[in-house]
């Protein structure tokens, strides 16, 4: 089966996501840098969706966003486009993407996903830092093992501290870095 025609109208889809972007006015405000950034970023973060998972918008949810996220996004990534800069803007990425397709219909739960991402804004952004994100990979992996839902703030908090509590270790390399 030729999955070529499907990776086009990926293509052009993300691209289209892309110059909506633009125009936001919040992208209006970013450096050059930062704009390339945010368009790295929302092009993996779209190539995993829709491309590997063939998942739409419409049935993305804060589980597929973590295993994208804490899973697959690192591994996609350029390693010129690895920066500390690149990081720190994934919120602000994957939030402008949520409010967007949201105002376009085709994200429902947008606001729950931004959400979502508000919660865990420091571990997407400590995703550059190889030992902050292993430690999230593990805690995200714990979280799914015992149903937490990601998008519960306080069981989110309550599960990270009992979390640290049973492991030690884990907290004591966090407060080396």
């Amino acid at each position: 089966m030729d999955h070529e025609p499907q990776m086009q109208q990926v293509e052009q889809t993300i691209n289209t996501w892309l110059a909506a972007l633009d125009q936001m006015p919040a992208m209006l405000q970013l450096t050059a840098t930062q704009l390339q950034d945010v368009h790295a970023i929302v092009d993996s973060f779209s190539q995993i969706t829709l491309g590997g998972y063939q998942r739409k918008p419409a049935t993305w949810d804060d589980q597929l966003v973590a295993d994208v996220m804490f899973s697959r996004f690192v591994l996609v990534m350029e390693d010129d486009e690895k920066t500390a800069k690149l990081y720190q803007m994934i919120p602000q990425a994957l939030k402008s993407l949520f409010s967007y397709l949201g105002k376009q219909g085709l994200l429902p739960n947008a606001q729950h996903l931004i959400d979502w991402v508000n919660i865990n804004a420091r571990g997407l952004q400590d995703l550059s830092n190889p030992q902050l994100d292993q430690f999230y990979r593990d805690l995200v992996a714990a979280m799914r093992r015992e149903g937490v839902v990601f998008s519960d703030r306080a069981a989110v908090q309550s599960f990270t501290q009992q979390y640290l509590e049973q492991h030690p270790q884990a907290g004591i390399k966090l407060d080396q870095e």
